[in-house]
């Protein structure tokens, strides 16, 4: 099935832009930040923290040019201490764009629906479930990683910043795919779990219309009011990614992933800490376990556990378990641990290891971005907080670059 040239319409219309906030507040209470310099310290064998306090950079005001779009910049609203209620943590989340997006804030919702534009791209989504591909229009698709991504309680502008990530996302697969120049032609073009974003299906979108229609609307404002907004760099779709729960820093590309991307850099976000249910967690197993986990012999268990080295964010880097050396992506992996950011007890033959943050921590916390919305920023505030340097586009400026682009 050929699909419609869209470009030339993906941008249509544009989104009033506010003022940019003055202020740069730095009111953090002294129990708060000590908390959160206590989870970012290097750990020793016994868990115990050293500290390292670092100063919040102000965000750089930038003025808007060329027709079209705008820089990405201002001075957001920092969240005072305590701002907002703390979520329930019962309801399980869903991780969500493992290594392109991130671990979500939410793994259930729904969205409102809306009309197809005649030319709108369309977006081919590979069901898990169902084992089936649903073809939908790109904007009832970023409706439906919304959906998955964010609860639907979030702020406004919160969602609104989720819409423009999740946009931004998609786009960029989808022009990567038309880049590629292989014979293999894929059946979709996306996948609705872990692997990309969290979609919900239209058909449990029109079940869930019936039954939370307000948060479904919210929801279809967020996006209607961000329709056709993309991030780009340097003019091309940005990686989008974006995680749950910070603990207490977002972490640089690099030390994830291997590869330096210039907007994805490691910025304060110490607010999670009072909102996110999944700050602080636990997990705790048998030491046996622990070490047949991570593939270490029993020969080689023998020298204690210390941190080598931490990430920019200040998770681990680097870590020597007994005579193995390993990353802290590797064990996260390896235990299944809510993130890189940990400490550890050994008691009775037990090891309990406590973990700061929910998810791999590079690009927008999702709970941080709830903050900074409650403190009054908008959604371009918000996500010129968490990518450095990016240009928002709302014309058919970016749409020239997707003339040969066929969808």
């Amino acid at each position: 099935m050929r699909r419609r040239t869209a470009w030339r319409r993906i941008l249509q219309g544009g989104v009033g832009t506010s003022g940019w906030m003055a202020a740069f507040l730095l009111g953090m209470a002294a129990a708060m930040f000590l908390k959160l310099m206590s989870a970012g310290g290097g750990v020793s064998e016994s868990g115990a923290s050293h500290t390292k306090s670092d100063g919040i950079p102000e965000v750089m005001a930038a003025e808007a040019s060329e027709a079209g779009s705008s820089e990405l910049a201002g001075r957001p609203r920092m969240p005072e201490s305590g701002s907002g209620d703390r979520k329930d943590g019962n309801g399980e989340q869903t991780h969500g764009a493992v290594g392109q997006a991130g671990d979500s804030a939410d793994g259930e919702g729904g969205a409102a629906g809306k009309d197809e534009a005649p030319d709108e791209p369309l977006v081919r989504v590979y069901l898990a479930e169902e084992g089936r591909v649903e073809t939908v229009p790109l904007e009832t698709y970023v409706l439906g990683v919304v959906a998955g991504e964010m609860p639907a309680d979030f702020e406004l502008e919160a969602l609104k910043a989720q819409a423009i990530a999740a946009r931004t996302y998609i786009i960029r697969k989808l022009f990567t795919a038309a880049q590629d120049t292989g014979d293999v032609k894929r059946e979709y073009d996306v996948t609705d779990g872990e692997a990309d974003q969290v979609y919900v299906p239209l058909k449990k979108i029109r079940e869930m219309r019936l039954e939370r229609e307000e948060e479904l609307a919210r929801i279809g404002r967020a996006v209607a009011e961000t329709q056709g907004l993309v991030l780009t760099y340097e003019g091309e779709p940005i990686q989008a990614a974006y995680f749950s729960t910070s603990g207490g820093y977002t972490e640089n590309a690099e030390d994830y992933w291997s590869v330096e991307v210039p907007y994805l850099r490691s910025v304060p976000s110490p607010w999670d800490a009072q909102l996110s249910p999944r700050f602080e967690q636990k997990v705790e197993m048998e030491l046996d376990e622990f070490y047949d986990r991570l593939g270490i012999r029993k020969r080689d268990r023998k020298g204690g556990i210390e941190v080598l080295s931490r990430t920019a964010g200040r998770s681990v880097k680097e870590i020597r378990i007994g005579k193995k050396v390993l990353t802290g992506r590797e064990v996260r992996e390896a235990l299944d641990l809510p993130s890189a950011n940990f400490s550890w007890r050994i008691e009775d033959g037990r090891i309990t290891l406590v973990c700061y943050g929910y998810g791999h921590g590079v690009g927008m916390s999702q709970w941080g971005a709830q903050a900074l919305a409650k403190a009054g920023n908008d959604a371009e505030q918000i996500l010129a907080y968490y990518y450095r340097g990016t240009r928002l586009v709302r014309s058919a400026s970016l749409a020239a670059s997707f003339e040969s682009f066929k969808t």
